[in-house]
Order: structure tokens, then sequence, then C-alpha cells
């Protein structure tokens, strides 16, 4: 009898409901907005295929070599095109984090579905807007021309370089039918690889010609800024 009253006092603290973000995922591909949309992501990465190819020696050695990175930007016709190519997966980018609910803000639930791939591709077009307004404001005085240019344009390198892996995951997800959660933690965790490998390498340029604090008050300015204020709105809104 004892027994039986411990355990008839007990509460359900998890949510009775699934999470919105996970609902969202199994019926994303049925909007037709979103197959046009990755309709035209396959075309132009399709049309944009021989510049990627020719571009992987130098996105490779800037992964490997910070100075890698600053050649890249000492040659003005392989940064135009890595800066154009990242502007074509730029779209892809923003399919994947709509697909996966990567970034769902609680205000997400007033968006109409078929317009959750276009909010999406707002956001990140106003996290990279106030990235630039953060280097426009704490601009580094040591670096040179190519030295800054290298570490604003650092993510798009990366970017580049994770695209091939976020799509053989995604593959995967759908060949093995993976759970929506297991998808949101591979697409999430490779994004945040990225940023955080981005993120090093612009540590290594600054540390060239910084001090070690100012490295690190730099990094706070340029890069951890804008991510707490996008992390800020995930939370609070």
């Amino acid at each position: 009898m004892f027994g039986e009253e411990v355990f008839r006092s007990g509460s359900l603290e998890m949510p009775t409901q699934p999470w919105e973000g996970l609902e969202q995922v199994s019926y994303w591909t049925d909007l037709p907005a979103n197959r046009i949309v990755v309709l035209i992501s396959v075309v132009l990465m399709v049309v944009n295929l021989m510049d990627y190819i020719q571009l992987m020696p130098a996105l490779l050695f800037s992964a490997d070599r910070s100075r890698g990175a600053e050649m890249l930007e000492h040659s003005l016709g392989l940064s135009r095109t890595r800066n154009l190519t990242a502007l074509v997966y730029l779209l892809p980018l923003c399919i994947t984090i709509d697909r996966y609910a990567a970034a769902r803000p609680e205000f997400w639930n007033a968006i109409p579905p078929q317009w959750s791939l276009a909010a999406t591709t707002g956001m990140t077009i106003a996290v990279l807007l106030l990235r630039r307004l953060c280097y426009a404001v704490f601009r580094p005085r040591e670096l040179s021309g190519e030295s800054f240019a290298a570490i604003l344009n650092n993510p798009y390198t990366f970017l580049l370089l994770a695209a091939p892996v976020l799509f053989l995951t995604m593959g995967v997800i759908a060949v093995f039918n993976l759970s929506p959660m297991a998808g949101w933690h591979l697409i999430l965790a490779e994004l945040g690889l990225a940023w955080l490998f981005a993120i090093f390498r612009s540590g290594q340029i600054l540390r060239k010609r910084c001090s070690g604090l100012s490295t690190i008050l730099y990094l706070c300015g340029l890069e951890f800024l804008p991510a707490a204020i996008m992390v800020a709105v995930m939370i609070f809104f």
C-alpha cells in the first residue's frame, strides 16, 4: 500500500505535443514553393560546378594553412569566384537550415509554412549583414587589406567546404530514414563545426599581428557578438 501511494503522486514533466520544428520536417517537401526553390538551387549549383571544382584546391589550402586564406584573397580572380560561389551556395544553406529546423525561434509559429523558407533566407541574410556591421565597427587596425579580407570571408570558404558533407548527410538521412531529431542534431553539429573552424582560422590570422588578449577581444566583437545576438533571438523570441 505504501509503494502504491508513493508512485501515485507523480507528475508529467515532458511535453505532450511533438516539437513543431520536427513536425515541419515531415511535410517540408510537400510544399510546391519549397520544391521550386530546391530545383532552382540545384540548377544554380550545376551551372556553378566548374567554378566550384576549380576553387577546391585553394579552399583546401585555406583550410590547411592560415597563409592559404591570405593567398586566396591575394588572387582577385579566385576571391571573386569564391564569393560568387558562396552566394550560389547560400540558397542551399538556407534550404538545409529550414528543412531541418536548425534555427527556429518561438515566433516562427506565426509564419505560414509556405513562407518559412523565405523567412529563413531573410534571417540568414540579416545575420550576415549584422556580422558585416560588426566588422565595420570593430575593424582591426593591425591587419592589412588582404588579412582583413581573409578573416571577413573565412565563413564563405568553410561553407563551401562543408557543403558536400551537408549534402551527403542529407542523403544518409533520407536513405536510412533517420528520425527528424537525428537529422536536426547532425545538421546543426556540422554547421557548428564549420563555424568553429572558421573562427579558429580567423584567430590564427589575428594572432600573427595582435597580442593574445587583442585577438580574443577582436573575435568577441567580430564573431561572437553577432552569434550571441542570434542565439538570444532564438531563446527569447
